[in-house]
């Protein structure tokens, strides 16, 4: 039997030659872009959003989204920065942000599968909720002076590499396998095409669902981890944007919202992720204001979703056209 071996879809190919015409239009606009150090900068600061964005594609393959991931972020850093202050074990700084950043999507399973709560609606909820207790725990107040241990993972480099460049690339191979390889990726796949044929099947689409919001919390636990050792300090805004990129990045990769069919996009989704965060580089460097930031945002989620109908209207008459020839 031929073993299954997943291509890279055209629409992913297409993000990553937008990524070269943005780079090449900013470029010539000013140099700095093409620099070794901004060039470091921009993976160094995409590391975060690359790692949640992984939770974020699954979430959406399956026809769902999480708005709360930026504030599950900020209180797994802020739990983190606390253990860091307790303890500077490495293990137990990552594992409490890891395990606060489950909990958190966990609720958010929840409210979703057992509660039957829209998925936007309980999110929106949780994530004003989530943000008032970062308020409330940092009183107004940064909590400074964070240098864990494992800093280097984030600030070190490697030939003049980013070292965290090679954590996110580890990351997404891991993913990429589960999601294509295993019996999980393929309930998650079967659930994304269509919840009642996989039930009929004998998989429960209810505790796959758990799951990828219990996933997408544990990684943005991850990427809170990441963000204190990056930044050595946890303050009230962090996170606040990281929801809307995280849907831009996805959506601008290939993954339509409520999914495709069950495909998985990460390579997309990365390509994505280094199309969202040149941009926004771009944006700094070239001294243009930042609300056309969210302009552009905003316009490439609705450009990129146009897109996904148009191109599943040519299929759906294409197969039309198909279905009637044969008869």
């Amino acid at each position: 039997m031929k073993k299954y071996a997943p291509k890279p879809r055209a629409r992913e190919y297409v993000t990553l030659l937008l990524i070269l015409i943005e780079v090449a239009i900013m470029g010539s606009i000013n140099k700095n872009i093409f620099s070794n150090i901004n060039i470091s900068q921009v993976i160094s600061n995409a590391a975060e959003l690359s790692i949640v964005c992984i939770g974020m594609n699954i979430v959406i393959m399956l026809g769902g989204i999480d708005l709360s991931v930026g504030a599950i972020m900020g209180l797994s850093a802020l739990a983190a920065g606390h253990m860091l202050q307790i303890s500077g074990n490495s293990f137990l700084v990552i594992g409490i942000a890891v395990a606060v950043g489950a909990l958190l999507g966990s609720i958010n399973g929840f409210l979703i599968v057992k509660l039957k709560i829209p998925d936007m609606v309980a999110t929106l909820a949780t994530m004003n909720i989530y943000r008032a207790a970062i308020f409330g725990l940092l009183g107004g107040q940064w909590l400074t002076g964070l240098i864990p241990k494992y800093g280097r993972i984030t600030t070190g480099k490697v030939f003049g590499v980013p070292v965290i460049i090679f954590l996110v690339i580890l990351f997404y191979i891991c993913f990429y396998w589960v999601t294509n390889y295993t019996s999980f990726g393929r309930k998650i796949a079967a659930v994304g095409t269509s919840s009642k044929s996989a039930a009929l099947c004998g998989i429960n689409p209810d505790f796959i669902k758990m799951c990828s919001y219990l996933l997408i919390g544990a990684l943005a636990g991850v990427s809170g981890s990441l963000y204190i050792a990056r930044m050595g300090a946890v303050e009230m805004q962090v996170g606040v944007r990281l929801h809307t990129d995280c849907i831009a990045a996805v959506v601008v990769g290939g993954m339509g919202m409520g999914g495709v069919g069950g495909k998985s996009t990460l390579l997309g989704t990365l390509a994505g992720v280094f199309f969202i965060s040149f941009l926004r580089n771009g944006i700094v460097i070239l001294g243009i204001p930042s609300l056309l930031e969210y302009f552009v945002t905003g316009l490439l989620i609705i450009l990129s979703l146009c897109a996904d109908v148009i191109v599943f209207k040519q299929k759906a008459h294409i197969n039309k056209k198909k279905a009637a020839a044969i008869r």
